[in-house]
């Protein structure tokens, strides 16, 4: 039969018998469901409301086009070592849609000219249902077969997940049972509906006589009973409950109002106007990072990447946003209300403990994981701001460190060495006694005052000479960036430090630096201009890989070396400089495997965050689960670009006794190698 033939004759089939019960439940249900709905997401909104301002209104069309990406196609979802759960939600999301889709176009095909024939268009939307309740069926298998069988640790499960499985489930199963009992019982060749029902094709088959002879008040009732009552019982129980499938609204809106800031700059506090310092109250969070506490899955991917978790410490991200999450609805209990309930527990110490706080290395694995892109790290930091400036409850060492920094600008308690020790015998002068200069080298306060990091900054140093470039350095005016005090949470200490900074490096009118350290880089071009500190800034990998291309270095080959490139957290996931450090690997013949974890994904090397400067458990240090997976790469060298990494690195390879035949060293010092520069 002709698709013209074939669409006249289902059409009588499909107006008396599922369009007309499914316009009742329509009538019957959709005030329910919008009362629902109305005190479901109105409750968010109100919750939301109720946080601080943060302005989330420009680029809209980048932020509809992420939207639509990442939401939509699951650009953020799909990924290779992701490829089940990715490949699973794509199923699943994709099958609802055009299940949901074709039933929308049949429902109201008969108000419409485009159903008229020749177009048929109701018999390509039944085949499009057909193919999306399949797919759904097929994900929703997928995903019971991963959470039931393989229960990968980051998935906790919960009586809701179970129940939403099988409601699912049986929703479309009906569907599907609804369809093949109309084709059986159709007046035409059940053949004909092959091609554009598949699946309610083969399930025709199925039926016994007697429920044949009864078509008209099968018809009628299972799809009201089983199918339209089920469909829309799932929706009222969406938002009545706080289902977890809320995430399949809220998570689109809170891709939409991600951070379109640079990723390393952390929000400034206003001292004129701030009475509380960091956030201790669920509402001191701003209506966003509220926002990303609905918009959580539960996903665990966070969970997975964090660096503290795989160490062993209990920084768990994932339980962090689900316990914040529960502290919200624990504060305001009832939907509606805008009053918190009294009393209260005290968020920083009974939520969130200190000791999670403060396992942060701020490395931003979990948020790069993140596929509804919530921001842990910037909640991570308002509440040791809160504890830091507030409470001050600090470890012992980082109280040590922000001491120093505030007595003698460097973080280095202790120091034996001067600004300018590393300078010896290369003639190297600061900004005070030079004058006019091309380029900054801001040294850092590792690479200045620490003895193995020393060799950094002499070897950088060397490059520039060699690629005669007129550079200085601030010397004794130097302090450091502030970053520490920042991801420490002393914000006032590191606005303190920033605008001297600032002061001094305006009153030299330096326009373009070049640093080794992605700390340093990550503060100076992202969060001085907070202040009003604008400068081109530039990481030493980026203007030797320049040099290079441009011909004014020309290196020779370093043979025999195997070489691995960590990828730094600031210069990587933070700034996105991926490519630099490996052109400067392969310009001097250092090409060697990829560590298991490198680019976005990279594993942290345990320094940030200031941990640099804390004192650690020796069975939980994230330095030693990273220098593990380097030597079962098999390389002999691990190359960085950060002084923290390879500070780290050197620590963690004398731990494990591994100094004869693994080696820690900069790109900077494999560069003055394989240039044949000896240092003087």
């Amino acid at each position: 039969m002709s698709p013209r033939e074939l669409f006249w004759a289902g059409q009588g089939i499909y107006i008396n018998e599922v369009f007309l019960p499914v316009i009742i439940g329509v009538i019957i249900f959709l005030p329910v469901l919008a009362v629902l709905f109305a005190f479901g997401m109105g409750g968010h909104l109100r919750l939301w409301k109720m946080g601080q301002k943060d302005d989330r209104s420009g680029n809209r069309l980048k932020r509809l086009a992420t939207t639509l990406s990442i939401a939509v196609a699951n650009a953020r979802i799909i990924r290779v070592k992701e490829f089940y759960p990715g490949i699973m939600h794509l199923l699943i999301f994709g099958g609802a849609a055009l299940l949901l889709l074709g039933k929308i176009v049949r429902l109201f095909s008969f108000v419409t000219g485009l159903t008229n024939p020749p177009q048929s268009i109701y018999l390509y939307a039944s085949w499009f249902s057909e193919i999306g309740g399949a797919a759904l069926i097929v994900g929703g298998l997928l995903a019971v077969f991963r959470r039931y069988v393989l229960r990968p640790p980051r998935l906790d499960n919960r009586p809701e997940d179970s129940l939403v499985y099988v409601w699912v489930g049986l929703i479309v199963l009906t569907g599907f049972m609804i369809k093949g009992y109309r084709i059986a019982t159709a007046d035409i060749s059940p053949t004909d509906w092959a091609e554009w029902s598949p699946v309610g094709y083969v399930i025709s088959h199925i039926f016994p006589t007697f429920m044949l002879e009864a078509k008209n008040e099968i018809l009628v009732w299972h799809r009201a009973v089983i199918h339209t009552i089920p469909a829309f019982g799932l929706l009222g129980y969406m938002w009545a409950n706080r289902s977890r499938l809320q995430h399949i609204l809220i998570s689109p809106l809170n891709i939409y109002f991600r951070s379109l800031k640079p990723k390393g700059a952390l929000a400034a506090v206003d001292f004129e106007k701030t009475e509380l310092y960091g956030v201790s109250k669920i509402e001191s969070f701003t209506w966003k990072q509220l926002m990303d506490l609905d918009a959580c899955t539960r996903c665990g991917r966070c969970q997975d990447a964090c660096p503290a978790y795989f160490s062993g410490k209990k920084l768990n991200p994932k339980q962090v946003i689900l316990n914040l999450r529960d502290h919200l609805y624990e504060v305001y209990s009832v939907p509606l209300s805008t009053k918190p309930s009294e009393p209260r527990q005290d968020m920083i110490s009974e939520v969130i403990t200190d000791e999670v706080i403060w396992d942060c290395t701020t490395c931003r694995a979990c948020q790069q994981a993140c596929p509804v892109y919530i921001e842990h790290v910037d909640k991570m930091v308002d509440m040791r701001r809160n504890l830091a400036m507030e409470r001050s409850q600090l470890p012992e060492a980082a109280q040590e460190a922000l001491k120093s920094l505030g007595t003698r600008w460097h973080p280095f308690r202790g120091a034996m060495y001067g600004r300018t020790d590393w300078t010896e015998g290369l003639d190297i002068q600061p900004l005070a006694e030079k004058g006019d200069i091309d380029i900054l080298y801001w040294v850092g306060c590792t690479a200045a005052l620490e003895e193995r990091n020393m060799k950094v900054a002499r070897a950088t140093a060397r490059i520039l000479q060699a690629a005669g470039i007129n550079f200085g350095i601030l010397g004794d005016e130097e302090m450091c960036c502030g970053d520490p005090a920042r991801r420490m949470g002393d914000e006032y200490l590191y606005q303190t430090i920033c605008k001297q900074n600032i002061e001094i490096l305006n009153g030299y009118n330096v326009k373009k630096i070049v640093t080794a350290c992605p700390h340093c880089f990550n503060n100076l071009k992202h969060e001085y201009p907070q202040f009003d500190g604008s400068y081109e800034v530039i990481h030493h990998t980026q203007f030797i890989a320049d040099l290079i291309a441009s011909g004014k270095i020309k290196p020779g080959g370093l043979a025999g070396q195997k070489v691995t490139y960590h990828d730094s957290c600031y210069l990587g996931r933070y700034n996105d400089i991926y490519g630099a450090p490996r052109d400067i690997l392969k310009s001097i013949g250092a090409i060697g495997p990829e560590l298991g974890r490198h680019g976005t994904t990279s594993f942290c090397c345990g320094g940030g965050g200031g941990h640099m400067w804390m004192e650690e458990d020796p069975a939980k240090r994230v330095n030693l689960r990273r220098v593990e997976e380097i030597i079962k790469s098999g390389v002999d060298t691990v190359a960085t670009a950060c002084p923290y990494c390879l500070t780290m690195f050197e620590d963690g390879i004398k731990a494990k006794g591994t100094e004869e035949t693994l080696h820690a060293k900069d790109l900077s010092e494999m560069m003055v190698e394989a240039l044949g520069l000896k240092d003087k």
